[in-house]
C-alpha cells in the first residue's frame, strides 16, 4: 500500500513537471534554458553557489552613503545544495532548476509516507495534488528555494510532533538556513516544550541553524551579521496583518489587470485554506493529534508573520504554506477538491506573471 502510495506522489510530480514545462513552452520560453526559471533573486542564489557570500560598500548612489551590498542578504542552503553540482561541470542555472524540481517532488513523497501514510483514497490524491500546486507553486520550480524549504518544513513538523526531538532539530536546522521564514521554526519548536517538554532539544538544533549562517558570514564576509547590514537596505518594518491582506485582495474588485488580479487570486486562497483548516479544527477538536495541532500552530504564525512586515515578497512567502496541505484531507470532500482545482488555476497564472517578469 506504502509503495503504491509514493507511485501515486511520483505520478502527480511527474505531471506536474510536465504541466509546468509545458506552461513555459506555451509562452514561448524554452523549459530547459536555465535563464527560464532565473528570476529578481535568483541571481543572488546564483552568486553564492558559484562564488559564495560577497559584501562590500555599495556604490555611490545606489543605496544611503555608507550602506553594504552584496549576496549576504541570503540565506544560504540552496546554493550549497547547488554548489557540488556546479563544480562537478555542470551548468549552474541547469542544476539549480534540477535541485528545485527534486525537492518539489521528495516534499510529495514525503508527505504520502508521513502524514498521509501511502493512503490513496480520493482525499488524499486531492491533497497531494493541492500540494503539487500549492499557492507560490512557481518558486518551487525556478531558482528559488521554496522546494528545499517545504521539504525540511514537512520533516520537521512530523518528527517534532511524533516526538523525534532530535531529528526534528536536524530538520528545523536545515529549513532555518534555507530561507529566512524558516526561522520560525525556532519559536514554534519553543512554544511546543508547553506540549513536550523535550522540545527544548529541537528548539536548540534548530537555533543552530542560525548560528551555522552568522558563523558562515564571518567567515566568507568579516561580518557576523551581514544578513542584516543588506537588508537594512530595504527599510523592513511592522505592519497590520489584516490591513495588508485587505490590500492584496483589493485588486479582485479595484482592477481588471492580471498582473494585479493573479497575486490577488492567490491571496485569496491561501487565505481561505488556512481559514478553513482553523475552523475546521476549532469545530471537531478531537481530530488534532500531535503533529496536526503543530502544523496548524506552524501555519497559523508562518501566515502571519510575513503580513505584518513590509518590502517582502508575500507571493514567495506564501510559498512557505505548502505544508498545510497536511490538514486537507479533514475537510469536506467538495472543499477539498475545490482547493485543489483553484490551486492549479492560479498557478497557471502565477507561472506566466513569473515568466514575464511581472511578480517578484
Amino acid at each position: 500500500m506504502r509503495a503504491r502510495g509514493e507511485s501515486s506522489a511520483l505520478a502527480v510530480w511527474v505531471a506536474t513537471v510536465v504541466a509546468v514545462a509545458g506552461i513555459a513552452a506555451a509562452n514561448g520560453y524554452n523549459p530547459f534554458h536555465g535563464s527560464t526559471w532565473s528570476r529578481y533573486d535568483s541571481a543572488h542564489y546564483e552568486d553564492i553557489a558559484r562564488d559564495g557570500y560577497e559584501l562590500a560598500r555599495c556604490p555611490p548612489g545606489v543605496w544611503k552613503p555608507g550602506a553594504w551590498c552584496g549576496d549576504a542578504g541570503w540565506f544560504p542552503a540552496y546554493p550549497w545544495l547547488v554548489r557540488p553540482l556546479h563544480a562537478a561541470g555542470l551548468p549552474l542555472r541547469g542544476s539549480a532548476v534540477a535541485v528545485s524540481w527534486l525537492f518539489a517532488g521528495a516534499t510529495l513523497v514525503l508527505l504520502w509516507r508521513t502524514f498521509w501514510r501511502g493512503r490513496r483514497d480520493a482525499l488524499a490524491l486531492a491533497a497531494v495534488v493541492y500540494a503539487a500546486w500549492a499557492p507560490g507553486q512557481i518558486y518551487g520550480y525556478s531558482i528559488f528555494p521554496l522546494s528545499v524549504l517545504a521539504f525540511f518544513t514537512v520533516a520537521w513538523l512530523w518528527l517534532l510532533g511524533r516526538g523525534r526531538f532530535f531529528a526534528a532539530g536536524l530538520a528545523g536546522a536545515a529549513a532555518v538556513l534555507a530561507y529566512p521564514l524558516g526561522v520560525l521554526v525556532i519559536p514554534v519548536s519553543a512554544l511546543w516544550i508547553v506540549v513536550r517538554r523535550r522540545a527544548w532539544v529541537t528548539t536548540v538544533l534548530a537555533a543552530a541553524g542560525l548560528a551555522v549562517l552568522f558563523v558562515d558570514q564571518q567567515l566568507e564576509t568579516g561580518h557576523w551579521n551581514a544578513y542584516q547590514l543588506v537588508q537594512r537596505n530595504y527599510g523592513h518594518h511592522l505592519l497590520d496583518p489584516l490591513a495588508t491582506t485587505r490590500d492584496l485582495l483589493k485588486p479582485l474588485w479595484s482592477s481588471s489587470e492580471l498582473t494585479h488580479v493573479g497575486p490577488a487570486l492567490q491571496s485569496l486562497l491561501v487565505t481561505c485554506v488556512l481559514l478553513a483548516v482553523v475552523v475546521d479544527a476549532l469545530r471537531r477538536r478531537r481530530w488534532l493529534v500531535h503533529a496536526e495541532l503543530l502544523v496548524l500552530v506552524w501555519a497559523v504564525v508562518a501566515w502571519l508573520v510575513p503580513l505584518s512586515q513590509s518590502y517582502v515578497s508575500l507571493q514567495r512567502s506564501q510559498a512557505a504554506l505548502l505544508p498545510v496541505a497536511v490538514l486537507l484531507p479533514r475537510l469536506p470532500r467538495p472543499l477539498v477538491v475545490a482547493f485543489a482545482v483553484a490551486a492549479v488555476v492560479v498557478a497557471v497564472l502565477m507561472e506566466t506573471l513569473f515568466l514575464d517578469g511581472k511578480i517578484v
